[in-house]
């Protein structure tokens, strides 16, 4: 059978089974329509499995259990004919009731397993509409059994029946509100499982009153219930009859206009109707009314939960951190030991898990880690979540001593092995500023910024550390925001960057190799600033790829303008920020060479080595350069991230070998030992070397005797202008 067919079965099996229902309804009962009714319920639970295993749905668990539960109430069906079969009237309770009891536990369990998600919003307004139906059940079944004479296990069996339909169609009605009524599978369930609620209520009420008729209409109900149940197991939307827990507990109309009507029935019913006992409506009527009120009352909670928290991690957001750091320092007592403290933690390399494993890994990631600092602070704590990777954790009436020690426990309890859904492990590392003041009358803003500075401290001191905040840092944040401030004016002022060029000689005959472009800033008060003073700005700020794209520009206007002159194209090298590395470099990159007109070979990008630690992040910025012709070096080499294995990974074409391995080898055996190696495994691996910070003539010549092919350093020139550099060319170094 194709998959089409098998997509309408679900109507095919309704007709056909609702057919034989109604056969027996219709035609006079005997010993062969009775058949009847056993063979359509006894079917029922063979029929669900096969949807079941033909449509898989998500929650099997709760399918297989109702799967029981009809199996059961079939047995029973079976069991009740024989009675009839042999001419006997079955007993009250009999084996067959106690199957149906089995049958109705097994299925609402079923369809609690199923609902179990739908939230509590939706049992809440499942109990709304119920509530009125159960008193009226009360009224019709409970009421009466005070006359009854029969045994109290006749009793227990005629009032557990209907009651364990009501558990069945309260929890599939919480179900069918969960998914909002929209999978036609549900809706099928839900009809079912009313139909067996109204037929055990009639039976039960019809049997006390010696009413009950066999064949009738009650019967109907009892076989409408396995049939419905069968058809929504074979309907396709049955896959998506699990819930979605919904964060929110906003009434939709529709459900705004069922609950109020549901809220009515009772108080309705007893205007034009007396009971004999008022207590089931007034009951009944009280319950909806105070379930209404909790209902209307949940989404305000949650509004304002929400209004307070962070919706990934559950932890507290910057508004609500602030009022509790307020009510904090109105608190303090008037001593000298008791402070507030705020730890601001940042997470170290978060850029790489987001751009290596997607951002859902990272999402998990901060979910993890928002659990681990909930963990680890103390009861009383505040842990806030500010956004992206920055979290804060607020420790209201400590000492000094202990915000530290918090502070420590919080790193050491991060880098611990955090486990994501893949099962992939993250090892976290926090940068965290700490700020504690003893004075009530401290601005929350201003410690929170406070903070903050200390934390970038903490960054630019290596990462993976704590800092406390000093006044001395105050004045760093500020003069650091001045400095952002004019850094960003100058992109779009002309003249104010500019590049002087290193340049890079051969060893062996000291003629001009290649230059590197240095970017200079003219600034109006400070005057020349060398890139130490900015770069980091432009890193923290993200504008360093603007500072690329100028420094980039610039240097191949230059190169053009010497090629002009000379007839031959000075490689130029450029220095790349690990901070810009994306899916945009390569175009950058390609875009200038095409718009200066220079080939591809001319030109060199340089990275520093701790940029090598993410290489999916480098080969899927820098391959496609390396493919076009572009040159890679690696800059400071050995002062970082990578071993020279993972240099050679990534293609590289030069490694530059930083100063602190350079100077005085001509002097200490041990750094000539260092520097040898380093130039041996270049060779190995196909790269060529460059020495950096070369300033004596003894380390130039023993530098040769290693091998080592190029240098640059104030020995042989200082960093010049263009003009400089075709000054240089007829030049052989000393």
């Amino acid at each position: 059978m194709g998959t089409a067919p098998l997509r309408h079965l679900w109507w095919i099996y309704l007709v056909v089974a609702s057919t034989a229902a109604v056969a027996y309804v219709v035609i006079p009962l005997n010993a062969a329509t009775r058949w009847i009714y056993v063979v359509v319920n006894c079917t029922a639970p063979i029929v669900t499995w096969y949807g079941l295993t033909r449509w898989s749905p998500q929650r099997r668990t709760g399918w297989l259990v109702i799967i029981s539960g009809l199996a059961l109430s079939g047995l029973g069906d079976v069991q009740f004919a024989g009675y009839t079969a042999r001419g006997m009237q079955a007993p009250f309770p009999s084996a067959a009731d106690l199957l149906y009891l089995l049958g109705h536990v097994a299925i609402a369990a079923g369809t609690a397993v199923l609902a179990a998600r739908a939230g509590r919003t939706a049992f809440i307004d499942s109990a709304v509409i119920l509530t009125p139906f159960a008193s009226l059940a009360w009224i019709l079944v409970l009421e009466p059994m005070r006359s009854y004479g029969g045994t109290f296990a006749a009793a227990f069996v005629a009032v557990a029946a209907p009651a364990g339909t009501l558990v069945v169609v309260y929890c599939a009605l919480a179900l069918a509100l969960g998914v909002e009524l929209r999978t036609p599978g549900v809706r099928v369930l839900l009809l079912g499982l009313i139909a067996w609620f109204v037929s055990d209520a009639l039976y039960t009420h019809q049997g006390l009153n010696g009413t009950y008729v066999e064949g009738g209409p009650i019967d109907l109900g009892w076989m409408a219930m396995p049939i419905l149940i069968a058809t929504a197991s074979l309907h396709p939307s049955m896959v998506t009859t699990t819930p979605r827990r919904s964060a929110l507990t906003m009434l939709t109309v529709p459900r705004a206009v069922t609950l109020f009507a549901a809220s009515l029935v009772l108080p309705t019913a007893h205007l034009f109707w007396e009971p004999a006992s008022d207590t089931p409506l007034i009951l009944g009527a009280s319950i909806s009314m105070t379930l209404v009120a909790i209902r209307l009352i949940a989404p305000i909670h949650e509004l304002a939960r929400r209004a307070g928290h962070d919706p990934l991690t559950g932890l507290v957001n910057r508004s609500l951190l602030m009022d509790r750091l307020a009510l904090a320092l109105s608190s303090l007592p008037a001593d000298d030991r008791t402070r507030v403290a705020l730890l601001f933690c940042d997470l170290d390399h978060f850029k790489t898990v987001n751009d290596s494993l997607g951002h859902d890994a990272g999402d998990q990631l901060l979910v993890a880690i928002a659990g681990r600092m909930r963990q680890t602070v103390r009861p009383g704590d505040v842990v806030c979540r500010l956004g992206g990777d920055e979290f804060v954790v607020l420790m209201p009436a400590v000492t000094d001593p202990l915000a530290a020690e918090v502070s420590d426990r919080v790193a050491t309890a991060l880098g611990e092995p955090l486990r994501l859904a893949d099962g992939s492990e993250f090892f976290a590392s926090l940068s965290i500023g700490l700020r504690t003041t003893g004075d009530p009358a401290a601005d929350p803003e201003a410690l929170l910024q406070d903070a903050d500075t200390a934390m970038y401290q903490a960054k630019a001191a290596g990462r993976g550390r704590m800092v406390r905040f000093d006044v001395q840092s105050r004045a760093d944040a500020a003069q650091r925001l001045r400095r952002d401030a004019d850094f960003r004016r100058a992109l779009h002022h002309p003249g104010e960057l500019f590049c002087v060029y290193q340049p890079v000689f051969r060893i062996d005959d000291g003629s001009l190799s290649s230059v590197e472009a240095l970017a200079r800033w003219q600034h109006p008060a400070d005057g020349i600033l060398l890139p130490a003073a900015f770069v980091p700005v432009a890193e923290a700020t993200g504008t360093v790829a603007q500072l690329f794209a100028a420094v980039l520009e610039q240097s191949l206007h230059e190169q053009r303008a010497w090629y002009n002159r000379t007839g031959r194209w000075i490689p130029i090298a450029v220095n790349l920020s690990p901070r810009q590395l994306d899916a945009t470099t390569a175009d950058t990159v390609l875009a200038a060479l095409c718009h200066a007109g220079t080939p591809a070979s001319a030109l060199t990008l340089e990275l520093t080595e701790t940029g090598l630690a993410d290489p999916a992040t480098v080969d899927a910025a820098l391959g496609p350069l390396r493919r076009a012709g572009v040159k890679l070096a690696v800059d400071d080499f050995g002062t970082g991230y990578s071993s020279m294995a993972r240099v050679a990974d990534h293609g590289w074409d030069i490694v530059k070998i930083d100063q602190t391995f350079v100077s005085g080898i001509a002097r200490d055996p041990a750094r000539r030992s260092l520097a040898d190696a380093m130039v041996g495994m270049a060779h190995a691996l196909g790269m060529v070397s460059v020495a950096e910070g070369v300033e004596e003539a003894a380390d130039l010549a023993v530098l040769r005797e290693l091998g080592c092919e190029y240098a640059q350093g104030f020995l042989l020139a200082h960093p010049t202008d263009a003009p400089g550099i075709l000054d240089l060319l007829p030049v052989r170094a000393a």
